[in-house]
């Protein structure tokens, strides 16, 4: 059964995301992202238009990419 989350609390959606991110990828991956999305600056609206988007071909292999490395460390806890 599903948690039931407060979505217009902010820090109860943080929270609640962080826990299933070291869950399912562990504590490194948890960390790199929290290192990547805490205290950041700039002018996001412009970089954003700076780089291109990824299309749907390119967005399929890296997860694939990720999936298999996942797999070969022996850190995928996927629940099916």
């Amino acid at each position: 059964m599903a948690a039931i989350i407060d979505v217009e609390n902010p820090i109860e959606v943080r929270k609640a995301a962080l826990r299933v991110l070291n869950e399912h990828l562990g504590p490194d991956v948890t960390r790199a992202f929290m290192g990547q999305t805490l205290y950041r600056s700039g002018d996001y609206t412009a970089e954003k238009y700076d780089r291109p988007e990824p299309g749907f071909d390119e967005l399929t292999a890296e997860l694939r990419k990720v999936d298999a490395e996942m797999r070969a460390a022996g850190r995928y806890n996927r629940r099916s």
